[in-house]
């Protein structure tokens, strides 16, 4: 459901300028909320061109969702669509796009796309490596996504908006953490032992960590699949290159556009483990002894009341009083919102855009979130017919609180599927219950031989997922200081000299603390714990390349020659310790912490110096050759061996 309105409702102010955009986006449900949600539908069909060719790697999409995939080398695709009167949207490169409502029907008649007008195709221009290109011009394989498509599920990260927009692009991720990474695949797993990340290049700048971007900021993205068109950046193109562009100012005529987008999501468990419950477990513990009895020869007490014994979590029969659902109470419904300002205005040779983000994303268990603050500024300015300029700058700073992602730990990933049933959240003395407060009686296996064996119950040691979700702190912050200055002199009519300086700054901070008051978590440190950790990563290059564009009749030639230096500063400090006398401090004083401290610090420094030429020759837009070359020195090279040629 989405509602747009040109106008705040009445009794609301709220002034922006002279155009003023207002949109609520609708809600999104993450996830099936009930058993009776509806189904996932799988729909089958095949695509073709106006001729009956199939068309490979075409995109078909859930309209509204995120759902996507690709076809087949046959046209052929599966989906599972969310609603079963929904609509696909197919499309594919070289094509019009064609919307096919479903009317429920799940086996589609073979869907024809009609060719896209040729002369538009022709002339659609994408970003490449330093440059841009004529996509009738392209010899590598390179997909493209716009920005207003990355969000229109209103997805937190820029990669999970992605997802099905790229043929040969896999995207996934290991983590249900609010904020969690996402992996990129190009074309499959490009190595074993070594990262498979791909390059991330946002506008025309290496950017070391691309997941916290903010995804409104975004114009398009253009992904560089096969060697050719990734060759331009020598081995660091091996996995692949992403090329973002982002929002600049406002182009045209003098005008000024304000707006503003938000969107609200709301998610819970999609479904729960099926655990027993307080009386099937009670039922399952009797139905032990019996066989230990029958089948073990043991002589084991059945009377359960005889066993559990405390009155406070059991009736005088061994009923259990309590029937707690773990997983239900270390979950919530997590309720997540998105602010977007956008400001842009454009002048005479000018103009300036600024772009305010905000993000709040509740993790599904309980003390989970990820929260963002984004700023962007933009400018570009033409003083002289010779002379563009171009600034960008953006500022962009996360947090939040992580759970334990280890299953075998003591997280609550673990323990609130272990966790005993009969046991309450808290006692009637408000402390969170654990395994060690239940109360059993050790009863003589022979009754004839009081001192002998006995049998009871003693429960291994599992954390209670309420307590370790609430007390236990794993903060982490990132802020990063991105942005490139430019200068583009048009020395010809088809000549022109780009020379750029960019930086990418980023500190990463993580904080952990295990308290230990008013008693210790069970199976952690008895006496509380503390760590902090510090990494700061300094990235600046600077490149300068030549561009010469010509079309003579029906000759095109792009031909770019270019060089750059680029230095990566790496520093990382840490620092734990234990045994505190008190949970006052936390973290921020881990001085206080009376047993030995452990430190560690780290340092890395490389710096690459490049050359690098392409060409690009086209005849009557049927005929194409492209030459790529890059020539590389990096600090990490051997003495004798500091520069490496990669031609393509």
């Amino acid at each position: 459901m989405e509602r747009r309105t040109q106008r705040p409702p009445k009794g609301l102010i709220f002034r922006l300028g002279s155009k003023i955009v207002f949109s609520i986006l609708s809600f999104l449900i993450i996830s099936q909320l009930t058993a009776s949600a509806q189904q996932p539908v799988t729909v089958t069909g095949v695509v073709a061109s106006s001729t009956g060719d199939p068309i490979p790697a075409a995109t078909v999409m859930e309209k509204g969702t995120n759902v996507a995939t690709v076809s087949d080398d046959q046209g052929k695709f599966s989906i599972a669509v969310s609603n079963a009167n929904g609509v696909l949207v197919i499309s594919s490169v070289g094509y019009a796009s064609r919307e096919l409502p479903l009317n429920g029907r799940t086996a589609l008649d073979t869907i024809k796309l009609s060719p896209a007008s040729t002369e538009t195709n022709l002339e659609e221009v994408v970003v490449v490596g330093y440059g841009t290109m004529r996509k009738s011009d392209l010899t590598g394989s390179i997909s493209t996504a716009k920005g207003s498509d990355i969000i229109k599920g209103q997805s937190f990260n820029a990669l999970e908006g992605l997802k099905g927009r790229a043929a040969g692009v896999n995207i996934f991720s290991n983590t249900g953490q609010p904020g969690g990474e996402m992996r990129v695949i190009i074309r499959g797993l490009a190595t074993i032992n070594a990262s498979a990340n791909p390059l991330y290049v946002v506008d025309g700048v290496v950017m070391q960590n691309f997941q916290f971007l903010n995804p409104n900021d975004i114009e398009s993205i253009e992904v560089l699949k096969d060697a050719s068109s990734a060759a331009i950046y020598g081995a660091r193109g091996a996995n692949g290159v992403v090329l973002v562009t982002t929002k600049r100012g406002a182009t045209g005529a003098k005008k000024a556009q304000v707006s503003y987008a938000g969107s609200i999501s709301v998610g819970k468990m999609a479904r729960y483990i099926d655990v027993m419950d307080a009386n099937e477990w009670m039922a399952t513990f009797k139905q032990g002894l019996e066989n230990a009895n029958a089948w073990q020869g043991r002589n084991y007490t059945t009377d359960l009341s005889k066993i559990f014994t405390d009155p406070y979590l059991f009736n005088s029969d061994g009923s259990p009083k309590f029937n707690t659902n773990w997983q239900k109470e270390a979950s919530r419904t997590a309720v997540s919102h998105n602010h977007q300002l956008n400001i842009q205005r454009s002048m005479d040779k000018a103009s300036i855009g600024a772009f305010l983000n905000y993000t709040d994303q509740q993790g599904i268990l309980l003390n989970s979130y990820f929260k963002r603050l984004n700023a962007k500024l933009a400018y570009d300015d033409k003083p002289t017919d010779w002379l563009s300029t171009g600034v960008n700058l953006l500022v962009n700073h996360t947090w939040g609180n992580r759970t334990s992602d280890n299953p075998y730990g003591q997280g609550a990933l673990r323990t609130m599927i272990e966790q005993l049933p009969f046991l309450p959240v808290k006692l009637a003395d408000g402390t969170y219950a654990q395994t060690n407060n239940i109360g059993t009686t050790a009863i003589p296996v022979n009754q004839n031989n009081p001192g002998g064996a006995t049998q009871g119950f003693q429960p291994e040691g599992v954390g209670n997922p309420v307590e370790l979700l609430n007390r236990m702190e794993a903060m982490q912050y990132r802020t990063q200081i991105f942005g490139n200055a430019a200068l583009t002199f048009h020395l010809a009519k088809d000549l022109e000299l780009k020379t750029q300086f960019g930086v990418d700054y980023q500190i990463n901070r993580a904080t952990n603390y295990i308290p230990f008051t008013p008693r210790p978590l069970i199976n952690q440190n008895s006496e509380g714990s503390a760590s902090a950790s510090s990494a700061s990563t300094f990235y600046w290059q600077e490149e300068t390349y030549l561009t010469y564009k010509k079309r003579i009749d029906r000759h095109s030639i792009n031909a770019m020659l270019g060089l750059s230096w680029q230095e990566n500063l790496y520093n990382y400090f840490s620092s734990s310790d234990s045994k505190f006398v008190d949970d006052y401090f936390g973290f921020y004083n881990m001085g206080r912490g009376t047993n030995r401290p452990t430190v560690g610090s780290d340092y890395d420094k490389w710096a690459m110096n490049s050359y690098f030429f392409r060409g690009a020759y086209s005849y009557d837009n049927k005929y194409m050759a492209t030459i790529t070359g890059r020539y590389d020195g990096s600090s990490k090279f051997g003495p004798n061996s500091k520069y490496g040629f990669s031609p393509r």
